[in-house]
């Protein structure tokens, strides 16, 4: 199992774990500025953008050390980040009708789409 071998890298994998906690805080934080001052729909997209545009460079530049960021990586990453998001709706959905609640599936399926979108940025987007 290379691909497991690989994620044992701890120097990386704190990156990718503090960076992604800074890119979490950067982005709530925003968000519940903006909940106050404009309407949710507004708010959740520009802090979904800056979410996205913050991520790309710090776990590009900063994680993967990638020197060529470029509309086709970035293209990459936002199907990546798609592909999560419909992970992420499906599951707490499909966990919801099984019975459970929403907001302890969201925290349990968090894990996995940490570990999903590190090897698939490391794998497929900035490779």
């Amino acid at each position: 199992m290379k691909i497991l071998r690989g994620f044992k890298n701890g120097g990386e994998k704190r990156l990718f774990l503090s960076f992604g906690i800074f890119n979490f805080l950067i982005t709530n934080f925003v968000l519940q500025v903006l909940l106050l001052l404009i309407p949710t729909i507004l708010a959740t997209i520009i802090s979904q953008l800056l979410n996205l545009i913050l991520g790309y460079y710090l776990y590009g530049k900063k994680v993967f050390k990638f020197t060529r960021l470029s509309k086709f990586v970035f293209v990459k990453y936002l199907f990546l980040a798609f592909i999560l998001w419909i992970l992420n709706f499906g599951l707490i959905q499909y966990f919801f009708y099984e019975g459970f609640n929403k907001n302890i599936t969201a925290i349990f399926i968090i894990p996995l789409l940490v570990l999903i979108s590190y090897l698939s940025q490391k794998y497929f987007v900035f490779r």
